[in-house]
């Protein structure tokens, strides 16, 4: 069956679709549905990494808002600028180079394939797609309009209009609008006011007026919300001031990635600085990524006599991707993949830079380790995050005194990293998407839009209530044992019964290529709302670290082979593992292998540890509430442990 489709469109750029975006979806996640976000065309340096390559960091957190794995479809075209120099065109995830040396418009025919196709994907996977439009869809001079009204054509949507009154003018912005839509005024679901301070009262004239002239309902004013979340490109972001140390973040020309950096408006007293009095007395500098090294070097080496002066002080500096780039002695672009030419860097990290032409986009994940004076505080935490660079020659992580370089974006947005460096974790996004959702339900007739939509009627779609709700109940506590072969699905199926929000103990160690390439899979697989603990062998001891009430340990094969490597019994750590779930009050759904259905092993190690395993899966079935064999993919439900 194919998705409803709703359009959140905009006045114009900055209005916040992006941010009504990302409320809806966690509004209709709440209630049941699966919802995915999608943007045809987002223009913006600011890009995650996900599986299947990079996407727009807006639709990964509207993903993130809907609980689903964020994926490419859902922003199929991301335009990179480069400034005046033209743009990078990425295509579901991967650079175009050939659509990146087009005109823009010779581009429109390479371009509506891979977007239709994205869409009738997520419309024949999801049960609704909620599809962010960009700028204003009444820019008639270029109808028809592929990331507005085309899209929203081929998914037969319904629309919300949303202005910004902060701005000012959102009455005339609105009707202008609709005016200008002409065919396409039939699609319009409601309008909907953002960003407003006061008394609500002034502006409900205001919803008379458009209902009289054009027929649209007004779902209502969402005000002023004090939230920090990731911001789609940056350009018109200004940090709250928090309180703590203060943090300039040196903001050139062609500053990128900015939104890695939204825990520091809770965290410190952070600023944004463009100038050298911004920046000065602050206790930590951060120079961010950047779009073009090359031509923010000029920018930044009016920047240089402060940053030794703060490095002499042993005050600390945190460079990231190409903010560490130009720190560098030299930068190398011979092909012009960025900027063509040998540039001098400003010559505070020991290294050469060269620009190759294939990119490198990954997740990555980090140890800390022998890191000194401020850094210090750093060593024996891992760190999650993401490369995305053209540059090569730089270290993974490399510190010159006060100065850590590193290629990892996210740094700061790893919650033990910030309990390190600053003595306390930001709220995280999940708890600003929930303010969300619910200022959403509070000020907005979201049942009008559910009517619109064809979702009115059922039980489901009565929406969370921000004030006196009753929370979820909890999960029924014991163990599930997901039994099969290799490949079998068991980590799937564990997937769906586990839900959105569960922690995940993970026994692998990556010893090898091919291992740390299953992890890193499994990674991209798992829902981003799930708390992943890495422990080989001490389960009971990571159940009672867990954060959720629903924990998915994945897997017990590898779990007896790592205990058997350390010299410790299976049986007596299965029977420790097993007082544990007993004593947590969590369902606990483990993980494991049957593999006593195959030849018998030809040395003594191999025939022990296939006993040792089956002998650990036959006492925890003895212990689950339920058991499943995956075979093919099939989940089989196995007889109760005991009749009753």
């Amino acid at each position: 069956m194919r998705a409803k489709a709703l359009a959140v469109w905009g006045t114009g750029s900055g209005v916040g679709k992006s941010l009504l975006t990302a409320g809806l979806l966690r509004h209709f996640r709440r209630l049941g549905l699966r919802a995915a976000p999608f943007k045809a065309q987002n223009m913006s340096n600011h890009a995650r990494v996900v599986a299947g390559g990079e996407m727009a960091s807006a639709q990964w957190l509207q993903a993130l808002a809907a609980g689903t794995p964020p994926e490419p479809r859902m922003n199929p075209i991301l335009i990179k600028p480069f400034g005046e120099a033209g743009n990078q065109v990425v295509v579901l995830g991967r650079v175009d180079p050939f659509l990146s040396q087009l005109p823009w418009k010779e581009r429109r025919p390479h371009l509506e394939a891979p977007v239709r196709e994205a869409l009738e994907g997520l419309l024949r996977d999801y049960d609704l797609v909620v599809m962010e439009g960009a700028g204003s869809p009444v820019e008639r001079n270029l109808w028809p309009d592929l990331p507005n009204l085309q899209v929203a054509a081929w998914a037969d949507a319904k629309a919300l209009l949303v202005a910004d009154v902060d701005q000012g003018g959102s009455l005339g912005a609105l009707y202008g609008t609709w005016a200008l839509l002409g065919e396409h005024r039939a699609r319009l679901a409601g309008f909907a006011f953002n960003k407003f301070r006061g008394d609500t009262r002034l502006l409900e004239p205001a919803y008379s007026l458009l209902e009289g002239w054009t027929g649209v309902p007004v779902l209502g004013a969402l005000p002023m919300l004090s939230l920090e979340l990731p911001e789609e490109d940056g350009f018109r972001h200004r940090p709250r001031a928090g309180s703590g140390p203060k943090v300039a973040l040196l903001r050139y020309p062609h500053a990128a990635n900015l939104d890695e950096f939204w825990p520091l408006s809770e965290l410190s007293r952070f600023v944004h600085a463009r100038t050298l009095e911004e920046a000065e007395g602050a206790d930590l500098l951060i120079l961010p990524g950047s779009r073009l090294p090359a031509k923010d070097l000029p920018w930044l080496r009016a920047f240089l006599p402060l940053l030794r002066a703060h490095l002499q002080g042993q005050r600390p500096v945190l460079a990231v991707c190409g903010g560490a780039e130009m720190l560098a002695q030299v930068l190398e672009d011979e092909e012009g993949v960025e900027a063509q030419g040998v540039f001098p860097g400003l010559g505070l990290l020991p290294f050469r830079v060269r620009m190759e032409r294939e990119k490198t986009v990954r997740r990555t994940e980090v140890a800390f380790r022998e890191l000194e004076g401020f850094w210090a505080r750093l060593n024996g935490l891992r760190a999650v995050g993401y490369e995305i660079h053209h540059g090569e020659g730089l270290p993974l992580v490399h510190q010159e005194g006060p100065l850590l370089a590193t290629w990892l974006h996210g740094l700061l947005e790893n919650p033990a990293v910030q309990r390190a460096l600053f003595g306390r974790e930001a709220r995280g996004l999940e708890a600003a998407l929930e303010e969300l959702a619910d200022a959403l339900e509070a000020h907005l007739d979201l049942a009008a839009l559910h009517r619109a939509l064809g979702l009115a009627g059922g039980p489901a779609l009565t929406p969370r209530k921000p004030e006196g709700a009753v929370p979820d109940p909890p999960p029924p506590p014991g163990l599930i044992l997901l039994l099969g072969g290799a490949r079998s699905g068991k980590s799937r199926f564990a997937q769906e019964l586990a839900g959105p929000f569960a922690s995940l103990i993970a026994t692998a160690e990556a010893r090898d290529e091919e291992m740390a390439a299953r992890i890193a899979r499994h990674r991209a697989e798992r829902p981003p709302t799930w708390e992943t603990l890495e422990e080989p062998r001490d389960l009971a001891g990571a159940l009672r670290r867990a954060r959720h009430p629903t924990v998915v340990v994945d897997c017990l094969t590898l779990w007896v082979a790592n205990l058997l490597e350390a010299g410790l019994d299976p049986l007596a750590e299965a029977g420790r593992f097993l007082e544990a779930v007993r004593q947590s009050g969590k369902r606990v759904i483990a993980v494991s292998n049957e593999v006593g259905m195959g030849i018998v092993p030809a040395n003594p190690l191999a025939r022990r540890y296939r006993d040792l395993l089956g002998e650990v899966n036959a006492l925890l079935a003895q212990e689950a509430e339920e058991a499943y064999l995956l075979v093919a993919g099939r989940p089989l439900p196995l007889p109760p442990r005991r009749s009753g």
